[in-house]
Order: structure tokens, then C-alpha cells, then sequence
């Protein structure tokens, strides 16, 4: 591994951790924001909402409609290497409310529909590459370059606001489509997005020490592997490996979770109040996780959580429903913790100098298993009748995860801009 930048002298001071957020309460709070309207947010979470209104006005099937999302994580698979390079190179600040304006204007697109279905998914895959450089991609970089000693709890508070898309979006915007229409439903959405755009260019930034975008001299503070160097690292096929394995175990039971309590017994009330409560748990999840990370080494943390959420599972598989809520706080959890930890762990394994590239190639293999999750899960439903096999699964992946987690070597001292401008 690349230690190269090992043996630096600065200390940060004890009151540096408070420093951190009154220097950089701005850029994470523009990060909050455009990780809440962000494809990962705004739409992700309100997908659901549309099908029944598009199938109503358009007669589309709901497997028609379903498969835009295949389409998406195509998409994103594809043009994620090119807009972590871009990200990198050109800073966020230029390319990022850019990406947010043509995102919005994706969205306006989807309220003109006529009922083309080809028209539907060209849409959506336009949005899904011209919106790519507004995902945690380029905020959580933001984010991990601002805060070095509070990392992982700025990091979970920037995505917790995936949990409040998936809190207020059902609870607000379906009463709102039934009112107005499906039309003034995107519309509303486009016009959040580009509330929030101005707000975005005006508070992030790329780095602590300068206002604009990069330049030569804060691009050589930005320290760390190159992405050729870490490909050839045996930690970044290990995370590779992690985040696959966990995304798999979780993704499908999350999205079978309604189903899975209905054909245990409950009605659809009580099953719709156990997925609220994994949506709330992913926001605890990921704070809980950020702040413990940044006292105690991540791998460890990590390992911990999704061995205890293995346990879980595998106590509800063998128990059944009196320990659903257990069930529930266990997914929750998981899901919070994997997406924050992906961010941190790239940092302090990698660096920042390359890191759009680095993140994005592991939330790729990530998204990958996350697709195929819900699939295979739907699979073992259908060929063995119930979700046992399903639950049993995801228990032993996570436990695999868990132990390769472990085996996690200590991170490189990868020092950040502001220790650089200290040194010097």
C-alpha cells in the first residue's frame, strides 16, 4: 500500500473537532441538501409514488414502469468512472449545480409525457447521466475533504437526508398527486431541485483553502492514490467484495420486507408502520455509525454492526414475527451504515486526490449487488414459497462481510489540505 504520506507531525489541537463545523457548516449543509434532491433522494424514494398514476394514465404495466430502474443503474454504471474523472478534476462548485439545473429539467421532461414508453426511458437515463455529478459521488467528497476529525458523523448527517426524502416524500407528495395530477407531482419536484441549486453553488466548495473552484496549488494538497494505484491495491477489491456482499443481503429484504410481514400475517397498516420504522433507522443508523467511527477504527465498527444485524435476521428467520421490530431496526441500520462507510473507508484508505473516481467505482460493484438483490430474493420467494431461505441468506453474507471486515489493515495517515497548509 502507497504510505507515502505516513509520518506527518501535525496534531490537531482539541478544539479543532468544533472548528470543523464552524468552518464547514456550509458545505455541509449543502450537502444535505443536494443529497436530499438528488437522484438517490428525491427520485429514488418518490418512484413509487408515479406508478399507479402513470399505469392509470398510460396503461403501461407495472413491470414497463419497474424496468426504468434497471435502465438507471445501467446508466449510472456506465457514466459513474467518467463523472468521478470530472468530478476531480474540475470541482464541484462548476460542474455540480450544472448538473443539478439539467437534473430538474430531466424531471420537467418526465410532467410532458404523452404515453410514449421509449420516450419514458430515454428520459430517465438522460436524467440519470446529466444528474450523476449532483450524487454523493461529488457531496460526499465535499464533505470527507472538509472534516477530517468529525468525518463520519458529517458524513452520516449529510445522507441522512435520503431518510427524510423516504419519511416526508410518501407522507406528502401522494396526498398532493391525488389533488393535482401526476403532471404537477414532477413539476413540484423539478421546482424543489431548483430551489435548492442556488443554495448548492453558493455554500459548497471543494476544498478549505480556496473560494473558487480547484487550482493547481489545492489540487496538490489533495493527497492520495491515483484510481490506477488503487485498483491495483488488494484493500479495494476487499471493499469491492464487502459492499457487494452487504448490498445484497440488505436490498432485497428491503424492498420485500411489506410483502414478507403481509404473507406472514400482518395487514398492510401494520407492515406499512414496520417499513417506517426502517426508514427512521437508516437516519439513526447513519448518525450512530458516522459518530462512533470517528472514535473508534471503522473496520471494527463496521464489522460489529452487520454481524449484530446478521444476528438479527437470523433470530427472525428462526422466530418469526415477534421480532419484527428487531427486524426492521436491524435493516435500517445496515442500510445507514453502508453507504456512509463506503465514503469514509475510500478516504482514509486511498486519499482524496482521486477520490469521484475511487467512490464511484465502488458504489458501482455496490449497485450492482443491490440490483441484483431484490431480484434474487423475489426468485427464492417464488421457487420455495416464502422468504426463509431469503432471510437465511442475507444472514450469512453478512457475517462473511463481517469477517473480511476484520481483516482490514490499519489506514495510511493521508494528511488533508488543512494539515498540508499547517505543515508548510
Amino acid at each position: 500500500m502507497n504510505d507515502g504520506a505516513q509520518g506527518t507531525a501535525y496534531i490537531p489541537s482539541a478544539a479543532e473537532p468544533i472548528r470543523e463545523f464552524k468552518r464547514g457548516w456550509r458545505v455541509l449543509v449543502a450537502s444535505f441538501v443536494g443529497i436530499g434532491v438528488s437522484s438517490v433522494g428525491l427520485m429514488n424514494y418518490s418512484a413509487g409514488i408515479f406508478i399507479r398514476p402513470l399505469e392509470a394514465a398510460f396503461g403501461w404495466s407495472r413491470a414497463d414502469i419497474g424496468a426504468s430502474a434497471i435502465l438507471t443503474t445501467l446508466a449510472f454504471l456506465v457514466t459513474v468512472p467518467f463523472a468521478g474523472r470530472l468530478i476531480d478534476r474540475v470541482g464541484l462548485r462548476i460542474i455540480t449545480p450544472i448538473s443539478l439545473l439539467l437534473y430538474a429539467l430531466g424531471i420537467f421532461a418526465l410532467s410532458r409525457m404523452q404515453g410514449n414508453l421509449a420516450l419514458y426511458y430515454a428520459i430517465v437515463v438522460a436524467m440519470t447521466v446529466v444528474g450523476i455529478c449532483s450524487t454523493p459521488i461529488a457531496f460526499t467528497r465535499a464533505v470527507n475533504v472538509w472534516f477530517e476529525q468529525n468525518r463520519g458523523l458529517a458524513l452520516g448527517l449529510a445522507l441522512t437526508s435520503t431518510g427524510v426524502a423516504a419519511v416526508a416524500l410518501p407522507k406528502f407528495l401522494t396526498p398532493y398527486i391525488e389533488a393535482n395530477g401526476w403532471r404537477a407531482g414532477y413539476v413540484l419536484l423539478g421546482l424543489i431541485v431548483l430551489c435548492a441549486t442556488p443554495l448548492v453553488w453558493l455554500w459548497i466548495r471543494d476544498d478549505p483553502l480556496q473560494e473558487g473552484a480547484q487550482t493547481p496549488e489545492s489540487r496538490s494538497l489533495l493527497v492520495g492514490m491515483t484510481f490506477l494505484q488503487a485498483r491495483r491495491d488488494h484493500i479495494f477489491w476487499r471493499l469491492a467484495a464487502i459492499f457487494f456482499l452487504v448490498a445484497m443481503a440488505v436490498n432485497g429484504l428491503i424492498v420485500s420486507f411489506i410483502p414478507l410481514l403481509e404473507d406472514a400475517g400482518l395487514g398492510a397498516t401494520q407492515a406499512g408502520s414496520f417499513a417506517a420504522v426502517v426508514g427512521l433507522s437508516v437516519m439513526v443508523g447513519r448518525l450512530l455509525t458516522g459518530f462512533i467511527i470517528d472514535k473508534v477504527f471503522a473496520p471494527y465498527v463496521a464489522a460489529t454492526v452487520f454481524g449484530l444485524v446478521a444476528i438479527g435476521l437470523l433470530l427472525f428467520a428462526l422466530f418469526g414475527l415477534s421480532l419484527t421490530l428487531a427486524a426492521a431496526v436491524a435493516l435500517g441500520f445496515a442500510m445507514g451504515a453502508e453507504v456512509d462507510l463506503i465514503g469514509y473507508l475510500v478516504t482514509r484508505y486511498f486519499g482524496i486526490a482521486d477520490y469521484g473516481q475511487i467512490y464511484g467505482a465502488l458504489y458501482s460493484i455496490f449497485l450492482v449487488g443491490a440490483g441484483l438483490s431484490p431480484m434474487i430474493a423475489g426468485l427464492i420467494h417464488d421457487t420455495l414459497g416464502d422468504y426463509q431461505a431469503a432471510l437465511l441468506g442475507a444472514s450469512a453474507l453478512l457475517i462473511v462481510a463481517s469477517l473480511l471486515l476484520v481483516g482490514l489493515g490499519r489506514f495510511p495517515d493521508w494528511p488533508t489540505p488543512l494539515t498540508l497548509r499547517a505543515i508548510k
